[in-house]
């Protein structure tokens, strides 16, 4: 994923995999060194990252996902992405009806996180404070920024999800 240096255009870029390319919307502050990432900046961290699975709104439109190459899951009731505590950047499962609010699945006024393709950004041994939650998923229909996440359109993150393979990564910088 490469995002222009001109000035105006520091939160759209393009994602590309092979000779596919579609416009994409990072953090509304830009991009960031992975080092100096923090959590809540609205930046995106420069680096490589790997692509491990994806996770969607068990909706019939969807349930194909569960099919393709890439591992994809359809997310329960009971998945939160942990943003804070002992847990930090950490999919992890709320029990009975605790923490309703912070839940995968709760209702949104928007459907940008019906699918999600968490970013393996901070993950492996995770630093509270340096960012957490970063995922691909669906844009605004203004390709408006994200909160540091990188987000396609909706039709272009369905066609992501076809030619996404185990093992990938993604590499986002500035254009070389």
């Amino acid at each position: 994923m490469r995002v222009p240096r001109a000035a105006g255009s520091g939160t759209t870029g393009k994602l590309s995999i092979k000779d596919w390319s579609v416009a994409c919307a990072i953090g509304s502050g830009g991009l960031v060194a992975a080092e100096a990432k923090r959590e809540g900046d609205r930046k995106t961290p420069v680096g490589v990252f790997p692509l491990r699975y994806g996770l969607f709104r068990d909706l019939p439109v969807l349930r194909a996902l569960r099919d393709l190459p890439f591992p994809f899951v359809p997310y329960t009731d009971e998945m939160i992405w942990e943003e804070d505590g002992p847990d930090y950047n950490r999919l992890v499962f709320a029990e009975g009806s605790d923490r309703q609010g912070d839940r995968l699945s709760r209702p949104r006024d928007h459907d940008l996180f019906d699918v999600i393709i968490p970013i393996g950004y901070n993950d492996a041994v995770p630093e509270a404070g340096r960012g957490s939650a970063l995922f691909i998923h669906a844009a605004r229909p203004d390709m408006s920024a994200t909160a540091g996440c990188v987000a396609v359109r909706r039709d272009d993150l369905l066609e992501l999800a076809r030619r996404l393979r185990p093992g990938m990564v993604i590499d986002i910088d500035h254009d070389r």
